[in-house]
């Protein structure tokens, strides 16, 4: 998104192959001053689904239903750009961002969990009403869901943009309560760090690895050049500023802060909670297991169909986490190809697409890394959502 919007092409426009050149414009070349190579780290998470890849610049842009949608991934769940937006249509306001009742608003601070809300999402967002400045809590909280596997919606300022988050005056807050701001949405994915993973110590030399929505490239960067002032003149002042560029190196605000991190379904939270008012009343009524569901795509730009590109096949890899379960249990993977034919809670055999029985094999070569790998045979289109939910009798 942007503060005052930013300057992006209207595609629309513009011929298709154009419009593909705009947005692939040296996507394989890293940006200074951002790293795109991993640091030497004794203990690391990158967590499974999301990658660098390009979002829609279109209608002051997708990078917040991009970056929802690459977190989601790493929960079995795959959203077009377009459903995310359209999946805050209700959302109260106020609605200062691009966007309108009928396609959906652009995913800011004031509707990210709003929206992860309708996508049936579970997740916890970074409380930004706290005292400032908020650096120090924040970078803890970000660490603690990363080194957990929960990917996070990330909303920096970017060099050389207006950080007003839509204000139209001092006093309004735009997108941003409380008084914070941001220029743009990123998915942060991955921790490196020497210290043991079981260390909640934030150090200076813990590395995150994050993508810009606007290259292929991975990026990473030390947890203590994470924060600025709306200056950015501290530790973002040696970004470049524009365009295609400040995106790469970062900073958000030290004072209010906002994030969201993406912990898995509206299904696996509820399961969860069963499980732990069973063992709290000692009742021996018990609902199935549901191992953690991981998703990779064969695709890092989505065709834009909000401009009238076609969308394209997707084929889907999936993980499903066989920790904590047993040698023979028999399970299912379920995909159902929306999100309203996705439950909540059991019966979960119920309004799927397909399902796929598999037994756990902790013998195999694959099981011994406690997972189990699945190619989806049937592929998908980019325009529509798809959940995939493993259940363990």
């Amino acid at each position: 998104p942007a503060s005052t919007p930013r300057s992006y092409v209207l595609l629309p426009l513009l011929l298709p192959a154009v419009a593909t050149a705009i947005r692939r414009a040296d996507s394989g070349e890293c940006v200074a001053p951002g790293s795109c190579s991993p640091p030497q780290a004794s203990h690391s998470v990158v967590i499974r689904g999301p990658s660098p890849g390009q979002q829609w610049n279109y209608d002051g842009g997708f990078c917040g239903a991009w970056s929802t949608q690459q977190c989601a991934l790493a929960h079995g769940v795959y959203v077009s750009q377009d459903l995310v937006r359209k999946a805050n249509r209700e959302s109260s306001g106020p609605h200062d961002m691009h966007g309108n009742t009928r396609l959906g608003y652009e995913v800011m601070p004031i509707n990210v969990a709003f929206t992860a809300e309708k996508l049936k999402l579970d997740y916890d967002e970074w409380d930004y009403t706290q005292p400032s400045p908020q650096a120090a809590g924040f970078k803890a909280w970000l660490k603690a869901h990363l080194v957990g596997g929960n990917p996070i919606v990330f909303f920096p300022m970017c060099k050389g943009d207006g950080h007003k988050c839509y204000r139209s005056s001092p006093e309004d807050e735009g997108s941003c309560p409380n008084g914070g701001t941001c220029d743009h949405v990123e998915p942060i994915f991955g921790i490196f760090t020497n210290a043991s993973l079981d260390d909640a110590t934030v150090y200076d030399d813990d590395v995150i690895l994050h993508a810009s929505d606007q290259d292929m490239m991975p990026y990473f960067r030390r947890m203590e050049t994470l924060q600025d002032s709306e200056k950015m003149d501290g530790n973002c002042a040696i970004a470049q500023p524009g365009f295609g560029k400040n995106e790469m190196y970062p900073c958000f605000d030290e004072d209010v802060t906002y994030g969201l991190a993406v912990k898995g379904t509206a299904a696996t939270k509820n399961a969860r909670k069963q499980q732990q008012q069973s063992n709290s009343s000692s009742s021996s009524r018990e609902g199935p297991v549901l191992p953690h569901v991981s998703l990779t795509i064969d695709i890092d730009y989505e065709p834009n169909v909000r401009i009238f590109e076609k969308p394209c096949v997707v084929h889907g890899n999936v993980s499903v986490d066989l920790s904590g379960l047993e040698h023979g249990q028999q399970c299912t993977l379920y995909r159902y190809n929306s999100t309203e034919a996705f439950p909540t809670t059991a019966p979960y055999d119920q309004g799927y697409q397909y399902a796929t029985n598999f037994t756990v094999d902790l013998e195999s070569s694959s099981g011994k890394a406690k997972e189990w790998a699945f190619s989806d045979p049937n592929p998908f289109y980019s325009n529509t959502a798809v959940y995939y939910l493993a259940t363990c009798a």
